[in-house]
């Protein structure tokens, strides 16, 4: 029997009759893709699994690597303070328990190299949830004049980065809103949003090298944290380093590089910016989120000013704010080390370069910084 002959015009004949199921089935793959997208981002970026496998030598691993061995360590009572800060915060936990029988108080640290008040947040929320375990967090910050300079602290890129892993849900709009820019938003908001996106690089190289960075990680956990209290610093100096303010002239330590003489110069004849108070408002909003954490908690908030340098920059400006003050005069939860306490290490002799201590200074700084913390507390 021969088939009828088929209509070409038909809408079976040109595909109208399967045009349907294909877009509902594009649409079913999509959802399906989309639905083992959410499972994979909530199960493997969100519950903090992956953020325990980060590469160990990136600032996110190490960042990660210093909370989670705080996180693990015993708390020895109710007289333990944290001590916090960036790469100029020289405090060595090991130096001040040395004094516990002194002081009374057990020392920590949880100070990051290239951290900001913004991570310092998330840092302190992350590993003192109930906002209970601490006697005292320990800032160190440069100054207690909040100075503007041509670094922009509220835009900072770099932060996004290290508090990634710190962030939930609930953090991706006001995160992002820290963020004076609509560009930088966008990235804090994707970093947020989408761990997942943010973690590619590392999660790809994770998987091309998975079983030497699990060794890697083995070797960390168990090492790092007795390696960072024991450790000994550097112990060069800049001797015979000196400034002639009024000509601009340094006088650089014998056999110094001209890589060192560069930072140097850099740092120690860096320019001016215009004193806008902008400097001020972040520090406002991060200094005064952490305070407000602490509120209705026995732990003390206590600002100490770095000591400056091994030659300490004349004053050229007048900054418009003074944060730590202002919160110290109207919060008595809120204390400061006098400003001057730490004077006596402004020296060549106690600095590696023009803005950190070696060994010698941090082993001073940390006895020095416990004593005063004490006194300010009370036994």
């Amino acid at each position: 029997m021969i088939p009828p002959a088929r209509d070409t015009n038909s809408p079976s004949a040109i595909g109208y009759d399967s045009g349907l199921p294909t877009i509902s089935g594009f649409f079913l793959r999509l959802l399906c893709a989309a639905a083992a997208f959410v499972v994979v981002e909530g199960v493997v970026f969100r519950t903090g699994l992956y953020s325990h496998v980060l590469e160990p030598d990136s600032t996110t691993g190490l960042l990660q690597s210093i909370l989670d061995d705080e996180k693990r360590r015993a708390v020895a009572g109710p007289r333990e303070v944290l001590a916090i800060g960036h790469s100029r915060m020289g405090f060595r936990a090991r130096a001040a328990n040395e004094l516990e029988g002194e002081t009374g108080y057990r020392f920590a640290t949880i100070a990051m190299p290239g951290s900001s008040p913004r991570v310092w947040y998330y840092m302190l929320r992350d590993v003192d949830p109930t906002a209970r375990r601490y006697a005292a967090i320990l800032i160190g910050v440069d100054e207690y004049d909040d100075e503007d300079t041509e670094d922009d602290l509220s835009n900072r890129e770099m932060d996004i980065r290290y508090v990634t892993p710190l962030l939930g849900w609930a953090d991706v709009l006001p995160f992002a809103a820290s963020y004076p820019e609509w560009r930088t938003r966008w990235l804090a908001a994707r970093a947020a949003l989408f761990k997942g996106y943010a973690y590619r690089a590392d999660f790809q190289d994770f998987l091309a090298h998975h079983r030497s960075r699990m060794e890697k990680i083995a070797v960390m956990r168990r090492e790092d944290g007795p390696r960072r209290y024991n450790e000994i610093w550097g112990s060069s100096d800049v001797t015979g380093l000196s400034v002639d303010w009024k000509t601009g002239t340094i006088h650089y330590p014998e056999g110094s590089t001209e890589s060192q003489k560069r930072i140097l110069t850099e740092v120690l004849l860096r320019g001016t910016a215009e004193q806008t108070g902008l400097r001020g408002k972040y520090l406002r909003q991060w200094y005064g989120r952490i305070v407000e954490r602490y509120r209705d908690s026995r732990t003390k908030i206590v600002f100490l000013r770095l000591p400056r340098g091994p030659v300490v920059r004349p004053t050229l400006v007048v900054p418009k704010t003074a944060v730590a003050r202002e919160l110290a005069a109207s919060n008595a939860q809120v204390r400061l080390i006098g400003e001057h306490a730490f004077d006596s290490l402004e020296q060549p002799r106690f600095f590696g370069d023009p803005m950190h201590l070696n060994h010698v200074g941090s082993q001073e700084f940390s006895r020095m910084a416990a004593r005063e913390t004490a006194s300010l507390l009370g036994r």
